[in-house]
Order: structure tokens, then sequence, then C-alpha cells
């Protein structure tokens, strides 16, 4: 516009000049203008809509982890009619808040959190098959590699509770540990040694002790290769 106002040399000429420019494309301006303004505003409503679900997530969350513990405190007992467990409470509440972080924001990292935790739950309760639908959903959305690899080696261990060593084992075959050799390694170790294979359980847990594990998990492995000794 402003090379076309220029071509004009009277006052009334530029004024009638910008008004005819208006005419033509003001619409199309004030269109342009609109649609800046609802992008903007519905970028700010969209990231104050995300943020307000990662704080309410954040917050079920720490309630799940509130009772978890008081789960733990006070644990279903066996019942003296038929040694059945006893459900508590807290055990109750625990359970239907994990299940609803991953119903209400399946998307998020709190969801695969709760995943394992109702995974290590099963385990407690010596429910191996319940534990590996927890562990796979908790893979199947999708957690940082860190993570991807601390869940597949609890699947190996749970896929060996239920007797499926050799699954466990292609499990960890498919993993890159990486920071976590020493755990890894381990973790093998012991699916070899439930299976029966000395050799390359003694091989696992060297080769854990090597990758540098902290001081307990040393003296764990120095007792399991001494065990390994006694069982040959």
């Amino acid at each position: 516009m402003e090379n076309t106002v220029a071509g004009y040399h009277t006052e009334e000429e530029q004024i009638q000049a910008i008004k005819d420019w208006w005419k033509d494309y003001g619409n199309t301006v004030l269109i342009g203008f609109g649609l800046a303004l609802a992008i903007l505003f519905g970028w700010k409503a969209w990231q104050s809509s995300a943020k307000d679900k990662s704080d309410t997530a954040a917050t079920a969350y720490m309630q799940m982890q509130d009772a978890a513990q008081a789960m733990r405190q006070q644990p279903p007992v066996a019942s003296a009619a038929d040694g059945s467990k006893v459900e508590t409470p807290q055990h109750a509440t625990f359970l239907h808040m994990a299940e609803q972080i991953k119903k209400d924001y399946p998307d998020s990292g709190y969801a695969i959190m709760a995943a394992l935790q109702l995974a290590r739950d099963k385990v407690d309760n010596n429910d191996a098959a319940a534990a590996e639908v927890e562990l796979r959903w908790a893979l199947d959305h999708k957690p940082n590699p860190a993570l991807t690899t601390i869940i597949n080696m609890r699947l190996a261990r749970v896929l060996a509770m239920k007797g499926d060593i050799d699954g466990g084992l292609k499990v960890l075959e498919g993993i890159q540990p990486e920071a976590q050799r020493a755990e890894y390694e381990e973790v093998k170790g012991d699916l070899y040694y439930a299976k029966g294979d000395m050799t390359k359980a003694r091989e696992a847990y060297q080769a854990s002790m090597n990758a540098g594990g902290g001081s307990a998990s040393q003296a764990i492995l120095k007792t399991k290769l001494d065990d390994l000794a006694v069982a040959e």
C-alpha cells in the first residue's frame, strides 16, 4: 500500500487511495488478524489445558503412592478358613486408584508408572500372568528407552516366574542395556540358573560384577557365585 499511496500528490488523493485499498483488502486483513488471534489464544488454551491435566495426573499419582504405602503397611492376610488372602481396604483403594490413572491419563508417564506398581502388586501376590499383562501394557505405551529396558528386565523375570524361562531369555536378547548392564547380566544369570545352565549363569554373574554394580549388588552376586560352586 505504501507504493500505491506514494503515487498521489494531494492529501485528498492519498485519503481516497487508502479508502479504496481498505475497501478492496480490509476484509482479508481482518480475517487474517482474526485467525492469528484465534491460533494464539487456541494455543495458549491448549497449553493451559495440558498443564492442568498434567498437574491433575501428578496429584492422582501421588495419592496412589500414598495408598500403596498404606497398603504395604496393612498387607492382605490369609483367611483362617481356606488360606486365601483377605482383601484389605487399603489394597482395594490402591488398585482402584492405579487403574483410574491408567484409564484417565493413558498417554502419560504416570499411567506407565501406575502399571508398574500394579505389576509389582501382582508379583507380590504370586499372579505372574496378571503382572505380565501390566508390564506389556506399559511397554505398549512407549516409555523412554531407559525405562523400556527396566520394564523388559522385569518382564523377563515374570515370564520365568510363569515357567517360560526361554521366553524370558528371548526378551533379554532384544535389550540394549547400556548403563544398566550390571542389572541386565544379573537377571540373565538368574534365568540361566533357573534353567539349570550353571556355566552361562556363572558367566552372566561375573559379567554383572565386572560391570560394577554397587557394594550391595556385589555382595549379592558373590553369594550367587558361591551358591553356584556348591550346586556344581
